[in-house]
């Protein structure tokens, strides 16, 4: 399948490309990983939704002297 994609996001399939697309996308069958995903992601969202926060702790790496 080709698809053509532009600077600015755009993307364009060909006439027989976008019917395989329509086809898999109709018709496909997911695998267990992408369900999994799927779950997490969703439970994720319910957590953010009821105040749920995201924190991040950044930290310098241990840098070693070098003697010269």
């Amino acid at each position: 399948m080709a698809i053509n994609s532009h600077a600015f996001g755009r993307v364009t399939l060909t006439k027989d490309d976008a019917a395989k697309f329509s086809r898999q996308v109709k018709y496909g069958r997911s695998s267990e990983a992408a369900k999994q995903s799927v779950e997490r992601g969703l439970e994720l969202t319910k957590k953010f939704k009821t105040g749920g926060k995201v924190t991040f702790q950044a930290a310098r790496p241990n840098k070693e002297k070098v003697s010269g």
